[in-house]
Order: structure tokens, then sequence, then C-alpha cells
């Protein structure tokens, strides 16, 4: 699952905040801090749409600075390619 997130206000603190809950978050596998339409953007391991719904519920709402979000399924992985940046 892969999921775009929209937050109401950019700040340091509030930014912050939403790192910190992704990376307490078990189905979160991979976050990104982004630039254009989304500010972050998410990969999810999850089982099924429930657990999806679970997530959202317990997560993304818990938030109340996250203003939107869009998420989409993958349905197949066509390329992984890991890359060092150091």
């Amino acid at each position: 699952m892969i999921v775009l997130v929209e937050l109401d206000r950019i700040c340091l603190e509030l930014v912050e905040r939403f790192k910190r809950l992704m990376q307490a978050a078990a189905e979160v596998t991979e976050c990104y801090l982004t630039t254009g339409s989304a500010d972050f953007v998410l990969v999810l391991a999850v089982d099924d749409v429930e657990a999806f719904k679970a997530f959202v519920k317990t997560t993304l709402n818990t938030d109340s600075n996250v203003r939107k979000f869009r998420s989409m399924i993958a349905l197949d992985c066509v390329k992984i390619e890991p890359r060092s940046t150091l």
C-alpha cells in the first residue's frame, strides 16, 4: 500500500511529531518527506484492507494535523533497487 499524506500545517514541531508517529508504526516500512502535492509518501506492509483500515483509524486519524491522504494498492512490484547515497 502506498499512501500520500498532506498535512494541514507545515512547521518543524508538527512535522517532527508526524515523523515520530510514522517511525513507531509497525505497518510503515518506508516514509519520505517530499515536495509537491504530498508532504509525506508512506509505503505500508499490511495483510489486507481491514488491516489498512485499522492503521488509518489508529494512526492517521489520531494526528489532527493530517489534512487528507490518498491511498494506492501496489498490484505488482516491478523494481526495487536500493542504493546507498554514502
